[in-house]
Order: C-alpha cells, then structure tokens, then sequence
C-alpha cells in the first residue's frame, strides 16, 4: 500500500505520550502510526485496555501470494526515518529473519539495530532529548496467507506486542512499557511491519536478552515462564494464544555491566513511580494525569459511553463509532473490575493515541460505588 502522504500528513505524524516518560518524539514525515508504549495501570493482569486512531493512509492490498518481505532499511524508509535506512543497511545492523508460528500468525524477527543518533525521529522529553535506541523489526502475518488489515481500515486490530525481555528480570515488571518504548507500523501486501524503539539494551549483551510477541496490547503473564533461580525466560507450550520468543543476538562486546545496573535502576525506579494513587491516575505527567490534562482537552461529541459495574473480571468493548476530522476513533477492550477498585473513583485517561499534532486521550470516569464506569474520547 502507498500512504497518501504529500496530501494528507504534510504535517506529519507525531507520537503518543507515555505517562512520565521521555517519549515526545519529532514528527514522522511520512507513513504509518506511531503508538507509545504507556506502562499499564494494572502491570499482572493480562488484559486492560487498547486504543487505536486510523493512521491518514489509504491504499488497496495488491495480490497477496506472490509477495516477498521488506528488508529492514525498507521499512524504515516506508515510516520516514531515511537516517535509520541507512544504518540497517550498514555493518552494525544484525540481520536475524527467523520465523515462528504461534496462534495462527507467523512472526518473523527481521533484524535489529542499536546506536546512538541514528534515527531522524528521536525521543524527546522536556527539551531533553534521548539518542541512545535499539530499534527492531518484526513482520506479522496470518498463517492461512490471509492479508492482514491495512492501517487505515476499520478492521485493523494494533492487539500485538512487541517487546524486549531481559535473562535475570521478571519480563511482567520489565518489558518496553518501562523501557521508554513505541514503535510505528505499516502493512505492505498483507504483511504488517513493526519498528519498535526502546532504550539500547547492548549493555544487557552478555546476559541475554529476548524479543517476545504477543497478540495482547499489555504483557500477559501467562504467555511466558520466568525461573527465578536461572533468570531464564521461557515460552508457556499451554498458552492459546500468539506468545513467540527469540533470543537477540547481540555482541557480547557491547555488554556493559555498569551501564546496565544503571539502566535497571531507572527503569524500575520510573516502574515504583507509576502506582496508583487514589484518584486512579498513574503518573503525575501533564500529559496522563486528568487535573492538568482536563484544561487542555475537548470531549467528542458521541463518544460517551456508559458501563455498570458487573460480575468479576467483565471485560467490554469501548467503541465510540463516531469520526473526529474523518478518522474513526479506535475501540479500548477494558476490564471493569481492573479499572477501578472498590474504593476508587475519579478520572483514569486510559490510553492515547496521535496523529500529526492532535491527540486522542481515552478516560473513564466513575463517581461513587454504586454508579456506571462512564468512558468518554477526547481531543487536545
């Protein structure tokens, strides 16, 4: 598919916020959506909440069959990041290309790459701007040969994580979420690509690190084992579902045990400061924190939903089925008892998601114990 991109993103698109977190990045000249990865309220439960927004791209799938893979400097090219292009071509690029199939999709780990500034589209975060990235590309495609869904189609389902785990931590209390992650994805002849980003995990190289694939926007912790005593991280044979594991191949060269003890204090120190409060919200950052956020924002008119409260672990749909400047406003699957506890209430922005300048913040509301969970979209 060819993004119609000189007439609809001539100014670009930009990236989701995460709650606290270093994730403001420059904008994207051209294809594909780029999803933040906000650290989930609820870290051990497998489902809470999911958001798309319909990227400004149109297209129709040509033939699907006799097709062959992007190569990864492609994909960063086709998403706007010439610079990186250039760096997945180059001597420190490690091409991987290994296939697994789980869950009725194959996943391909196409290769990965790490550096510092070698991306156009680099994190930014109050003026601090972070350059040191590793950035992977996985392709996900249907194993009956079925196209996937093109970004912009109503049907498209962004439900997959990608995400490093590291050997000796707990991957449901370290994976992207804390790793100032996101990534950007594009769908060429029924295959999505996905560039993901996060801070450079080189220094984890003698230790082992992994790549995992889920079909569920937040970890599972059902979709892998963790052994304490050897740190090994394994795939659950039980699991139903998308749960592929591979082990990235990084020179042990770049290990660096001082650098990664840093990098693990920050990561879990940003994982302590995203607890809940009373009011629900996980982060004092203007961005996800509803009190400052509420002065910036406009609800969309039709996107008010009502909820009540019902038997445990009842999941429901949010989807407003209303556009805002033509793009239809993505669903948030939501687990009404994980939302709020007992005795919370308040404001929860569930999730994000940007296109260009404007952003979509979906929140949830719920006044007292008796009343509905009440989920409204809103727009800055």
């Amino acid at each position: 598919m060819e993004d119609r991109i000189d007439d609809l993103l001539r100014e670009a698109l930009t990236p989701s916020k995460k709650p606290d977190a270093k994730l403001n990045r420059s904008i994207l000249d051209r294809a594909g959506e780029r999803n933040n990865m906000k650290k989930p309220f609820y870290k051990t439960l497998p489902v809470v909440a999911a958001l798309s927004i319909a990227v400004l791209a149109t297209g129709s799938l040509t033939a699907y069959g006799a097709w062959k893979y992007l190569g990864t400097e492609q994909v960063a090219q086709k998403l706007g990041d010439e610079k990186l292009a250039d760096v997945f071509k180059g001597d420190d690029a490690v091409s991987i290309n290994e296939s697994q199939v789980y869950g009725g999709y194959k996943i391909t780990l196409m290769g990965t790459v790490s550096g510092d500034n070698i991306s156009e589209h680099l994190v930014k975060n109050n003026g601090e701007v972070y350059t040191d990235r590793t950035y992977s590309v996985v392709a996900i495609e249907k194993e009956d040969g079925s196209p996937m869904p093109d970004t912009s189609d109503e049907d498209y389902d962004n439900n997959f994580l990608v995400s490093p785990f590291i050997k000796g931590e707990d991957p449901a209390f370290l994976n992207i979420y804390y790793m100032d992650g996101g990534y950007s994805a594009t769908v060429k002849d029924g295959v999505e690509y996905r560039l993901v980003d996060h801070s450079n995990i080189e220094a984890f190289a003698d230790r082992g690190v992994y790549i995992g694939v889920l079909n569920d926007v937040f970890y599972d912790r059902d979709a892998y084992k963790f052994d304490k005593k050897t740190g090994e991280i394994t795939r659950n044979e039980n699991y139903n579902g998308v749960n592929a594991l591979f082990k990235l191949p990084l020179d042990k060269s770049k290990a660096d045990e001082a650098k990664a003890k840093e990098l693990l204090a920050g990561w879990y120190a940003d994982n302590e400061d995203t607890e809940e409060g009373s009011t629900g919200t996980a982060t004092e950052d203007k961005d996800w924190n509803w009190e400052n956020l509420k002065k910036d924002v406009k609800l969309i008119k039709g996107s008010v939903k009502e909820y009540p409260l019902s038997k445990s672990h009842a999941l429901i749909t949010y989807k407003p089925d209303v556009k805002w400047k033509g793009n239809s406003i993505g669903s948030a699957e939501l687990n009404l008892d994980y939302l709020f506890g007992k005795n919370e209430y308040g404001h929860k922005v569930v999730c994000s998601s940007s296109s260009g300048k404007d952003t979509i913040y979906t929140v949830a509301y719920r006044e007292n114990k008796d009343s509905v969970i009440t989920i409204a979209s809103y727009h800055n």
